[in-house]
């Protein structure tokens, strides 16, 4: 990722394969996922739900 941003801020023929694209795509659902999660325990905390 951060090859990505270094290269495709710093040069107009930066391109993305798809392969690449459906990585970071995982990627970025996967990190959704756990802050998902991390923020719903953190406003949810378990010994408030009784």
């Amino acid at each position: 990722m951060r090859r990505a941003y270094v290269e495709a801020r710093y040069s107009s023929d930066y391109t993305v394969t798809d392969e690449e694209f459906d990585w970071l795509t995982e990627r970025v659902k996967l990190l959704q996922e756990t802050v998902a999660a991390v923020c719903q325990d953190r406003l949810n905390p378990p010994h408030l739900a009784d």
